[in-house]
């Protein structure tokens, strides 16, 4: 991944340890960092780490992580972002320690929902996409980046004619989770 590649990409909360090395950006998650609105529990977190840039219209885009195994509630991967009320990720989390769990979060008006399912134990990276089409998002995972298969489709309600597009990653609890990031393209065209 070269840096000229990255121009149109900014930080929404920027963490302190990014590196890059060849064709990999690392990053560095810092405790306690989240993206989750509970309005009924009086309860959100808006402070994970959001790499991404800013498009219009209709647009597929892909991503991959690599990672190794991680604490409980760690997640990289995917985010489509109006506001911090509005939302929608889809990501790796590791619910425990020895199982890496398949997770997608829509957030609508401050109320996150959560929808999850195994994927292999012994995974180390994850492709994912996300294809906008006339105002709904469908959401895609690969553990090849050649098959992918959908897990999601969502619509948001306040959805903008500009939206941010990018990668996410957060670490809620554990000491540390570094992952890192080596693909980000749109279609037909490598960021």
């Amino acid at each position: 991944m070269l840096l000229g590649d990255l121009q149109d990409f900014e930080w929404y909360n920027e963490p302190q340890n990014v590196r890059f090395q060849e064709q990999e950006m690392i990053v560095c998650a810092e405790k306690g960092t989240d993206f989750w609105q509970s309005r009924h529990h009086h309860y959100g977190v808006d402070n994970g780490h959001f790499f991404f840039t800013r498009r219009k219209g209709n647009f597929s885009f892909v991503l991959k992580w690599a990672f190794t195994a991680c604490g409980a509630y760690n997640q990289c991967g995917l985010m489509l972002r109006v506001d911090e009320n509005n939302w929608i990720k889809a990501s790796m989390m590791y619910d425990n320690p020895d199982r890496p769990m398949l997770g997608t979060s829509v957030t609508q008006n401050g109320y996150s929902d959560w929808a999850a399912q195994d994927i292999p134990s012994d995974l180390t990276s994850i492709w994912f996409k996300a294809k906008r089409l006339n105002g709904d998002y469908q959401i895609y995972y690969s553990l090849d980046g050649q098959n992918f298969k959908q897990i999601r489709v969502a619509h948001l309600i306040n959805d903008l004619e500009e939206i941010k597009i990018g990668a996410y990653i957060c670490n809620p609890k554990s000491d540390s989770f570094q992952a890192s990031l080596s693909v980000l393209e749109f279609e037909n065209q490598t960021l």
